[in-house]
């Protein structure tokens, strides 16, 4: 009867401690759900992004979310096939079909670009271009365009071989692999509205609707795509290591999109700002997923700061041999006079002040013995490779 006891009750105290390490596991994944919300809300709060963050590992879905609106005029929010401009995340897309096109015998990647775009006066072969060889010149029009990598010309190539049109091939790649709203051009199409936040009329930052891009029509920058939808586009690639970040020109969006194989592990970011802070989200979110350290960027929220410590930011500095600046103290507060505009310095934190009528901040840094040396100039994200010396 003891022995029936004492194995009952250890097999009670062994169930015991799966259930509380299942339970600290939840609570694990839980903290880091709500990390990432804080996050997104942070940087929507600070009118840096609106959109949507999609993180997988595999075939599942980890964290799934939408913040702000897709349309803030008619007040319409973010949906599943909200559609996003996708900037160079477009070149994955286009370099799938042409890899298709190869399989199917249809050219050689050796081949000569000239061979099917024949106003093409290049020597440069099909697979220079899917290798990113520079200085590709395309000859249209009587004018030459130089650049370091032509999707537009890979997108015409398309189009010459399969005597399609780019939507057409665009729309039988989404068939093969089941998305739901990746395309070209298209009458119905649930796109998000691109937004800039600036000081366009004098009154301070305000949302401003994008104008319409003339880069709208190319095939390269042209391809919109939903947070799902790219998630299948990865999976299709699930092998490859991917790191594609970037903004869209005047044009209101933004996109981040990451892959590491070794984890099985995506993240997405698509916002309708123009904002470049989609890489710096999702290089947070990675963080957070690794339980490592990330910086949550700082509220436009004045801080009480100890009014004594304004006269270490004090002095002349330079950002090059170009631009110089001073920052000055009066009447308890700091200003930075560039030429002849006199700006005041808000506290946002011991060491950094934010511009009320511009999307910028300035982070003053210390040198080993405490003493303000540089400050990192942020213009509306939070990490910045522009840094002014102190002029002693």
């Amino acid at each position: 009867m003891n022995k029936l006891f004492y194995l009952s009750f250890l097999m009670i105290s062994f169930l015991a401690c799966k259930t509380e390490t299942k339970t600290g596991i939840e609570n694990l994944e839980q903290l880091k759900t709500e990390k990432i919300n804080s996050l997104g809300n942070r940087y929507l709060e600070l009118n840096r992004f609106s959109g949507v963050i999609l993180v997988t590992k595999g075939d599942s879905i980890l964290y799934s979310n939408n913040f702000g609106l897709a349309d803030y005029e008619n007040n319409k929010p973010f949906s599943n096939k909200t559609s996003f401009r996708v900037g160079k995340i477009s070149e994955l897309i286009i370099v799938n079909i042409i890899r298709e096109m190869v399989i199917e015998d249809k050219f050689q990647l050796s081949d000569n670009i000239s061979k099917y775009i024949p106003e093409t006066k290049s020597e440069l072969t099909i697979n220079d271009l899917l290798n990113h060889k520079p200085n590709s010149v395309i000859e249209s029009s009587g004018k030459s365009e130089e650049s370091d990598l032509d999707y537009n010309s890979l997108g015409l190539l398309i189009e010459n071989i399969s005597g399609k049109s780019f939507q057409e091939n665009i729309e039988e790649y989404s068939n093969n692999l089941e998305l739901e709203n990746t395309y070209f051009q298209k009458a119905s199409s649930d796109l998000a509205i691109g937004y800039l936040y600036h000081n366009y009329q004098g009154n301070g930052l305000e949302l401003q609707k994008s104008p319409v891009s003339n880069s709208e029509n190319t095939f390269s920058n042209g391809l919109k795509s939903t947070a799902n939808d790219l998630a299948k586009i990865i999976s299709s690639n699930s092998e490859n290591k991917l790191e594609i970040e970037g903004y869209i020109e005047d044009d209101g969006f933004s996109y981040s999109a990451v892959n590491n194989p070794q984890n099985k592990t995506s993240i997405i970011v698509l916002s309708n700002r123009r904002h470049p802070v989609a890489k710096e989200i999702s290089n947070s979110i990675g963080s957070i997923l690794e339980d490592k350290e990330y910086r949550l960027p700082l509220s436009r929220i004045p801080f009480d700061i100890d009014k004594t410590i304004l006269k270490d930011f004090i002095g002349n500095y330079s950002l090059n041999e170009n631009v110089n600046f001073e920052v000055l103290h009066s009447n308890d507060s700091l200003f930075v006079l560039m030429g002849p505009n006199k700006t005041y310095l808000v506290p946002q934190s011991t060491n950094q002040f934010y511009m009320q009528q511009m999307d910028a901040s300035m982070r003053f840094l210390r040198d080993s013995t405490e003493v303000v040396n540089r400050v990192a100039l942020l213009n509306g994200f939070i990490e910045s490779e522009q840094t002014a010396n102190r002029i002693k």
